[in-house]
């Protein structure tokens, strides 16, 4: 039997990149599989058709998860035609994540809070409502990020939603005892954004180039999309049921090696999660 067969999964922000890859890996192990953007084009079109090729169900809930109204309509869309939920991955995030300290206003600020704290948040707490009445327990799962950990120029307001999610996730977990309900973050480190041809059903496309990191991941190498969606696999499923209000850096290890601020002091530019 695959890990997560007959679970029904709703991924924010999996048009492209890591939620892309969250969605076809967890297809891959039985999932019917909801996927929200912002957007409806062509790479979606095409994601739903290869996780249908799999024999499981493929959704797409169109909708701005960055307010209550639009979490509510993805939420209604998907449970009219799911019937309940399993597992939701908080993905979504906007280009723009970087901006210096002094050209940061008001409305970069709230939009950055909006979707990548007060939509997780809001996100998580109708799914764990739907979760609690179905009476099956879940899975919450926050895309975090390793510059939670560390602070880095010009990353302030996106390094500061994502370390308020490490704490979200901690009190979500505390709130739901009892209900069978886990929630945890995953911080990503380097992940390669890059994707493979449109009709190709590979989870990653090409990496980083290996010189460009060796010297600060104690793994030599950067990430992919697969790194990210196995680890989001594996506390999805039961083997990663006793995992509940903690973080799990995929990172290679940067992180512990207190090597990112010399990734930036060497002159390489970090990059940015995938878009989703």
């Amino acid at each position: 039997m695959k890990l997560l067969e007959g679970k029904k999964v709703l991924i924010t922000g999996a048009r492209k990149g890591i939620g892309r890859g969250i969605a076809i890996t967890l297809a891959n192990e039985g999932a019917d599989v909801g996927i929200n953007d912002i957007l409806d084009d062509e790479f979606v079109e095409k994601l739903l058709q290869i996780i249908s090729n799999k024999g499981v169900k493929a959704t797409f809930h169109k909708g701005d998860v960055s307010s209550i109204e639009g979490i509510n309509s993805v939420f209604d869309s998907f449970m009219e035609k799911h019937g309940q939920i399993d597992i939701l991955v908080n993905n979504a995030i906007f280009p723009d994540q970087q901006k210096p300290f002094f050209e940061t206003d008001e409305t970069y600020w709230d939009r950055m809070m909006n979707l990548s704290l007060k939509g997780y948040f809001f996100a998580s707490q109708r799914a764990a409502k739907e979760m609690i009445s179905i009476g099956r327990g879940g899975r919450i799962i926050c895309l975090s990020s390793v510059h939670s950990y560390v602070a880095m120029p010009n990353w302030t307001a996106y390094g500061t939603a994502k370390m308020a999610l490490r704490r979200m996730v901690k009190g979500i977990a505390a709130d739901l005892a009892g209900k069978d309900i886990t929630a945890n973050c995953i911080a990503p480190g380097a992940i390669s954004n890059k994707l493979p041809d449109i009709d190709d059903d590979s989870v990653d496309g090409p990496p980083h180039n290996p010189d460009d990191l060796k010297l600060f991941v104690p793994s030599a190498k950067g990430g992919l999309p697969s790194d990210i969606a196995n680890a989001v696999l594996y506390l999805s499923s039961d083997l990663g049921q006793y995992v509940n209000g903690e973080t799990l850096l995929v990172d290679g290890g940067m992180i512990a090696s207190q090597r990112m601020h010399d990734y930036v002091l060497y002159g390489y530019s970090f990059p940015r999660r995938s878009i989703s």
